[in-house]
């Protein structure tokens, strides 16, 4: 009769295995998701968390910045990183310094 303490490490050294191969699959696709340069609608689902649907309304208004190839849609990650951050909230500092400078130069 096996030793049921090296069945139970063989067991965790095959887990071990697989862990380490996931790690490697899942470094590899952040890798290549984040070195793109130019996505595919369904890249940029994936890296923005939008649904298609929000996408082609957005690119049908021409509200976010795209590449249309035929009657394929390219985004250029460049562009779409500027796209979300320029619609910043002020924080409450922001909004009371601007309040400040602005009664400041009232009173002039």
């Amino acid at each position: 009769m096996e030793n049921p303490f090296e069945i139970i490490i063989e067991k965790l050294v095959a887990i071990e295995k697989r862990i380490a191969s996931i790690e490697v699959k899942l470094n590899s696709e952040t890798d290549i998701h984040t070195s793109k340069n130019v996505m595919s609608i369904n890249q940029l689902c994936e890296y923005c968390g939008f649904a298609k649907s929000y996408v082609y309304k957005q690119t049908s208004t021409r509200e976010i910045p795209h590449y249309k190839k035929g009657k394929r849609l390219y985004f250029k990650k460049t562009e779409i990183d500027d796209w979300l951050l320029k619609t910043k909230v002020k924080t409450m500092d922001e909004i009371q310094r601007e309040a400040t400078i602005y009664t400041i130069r009232r009173r002039k």
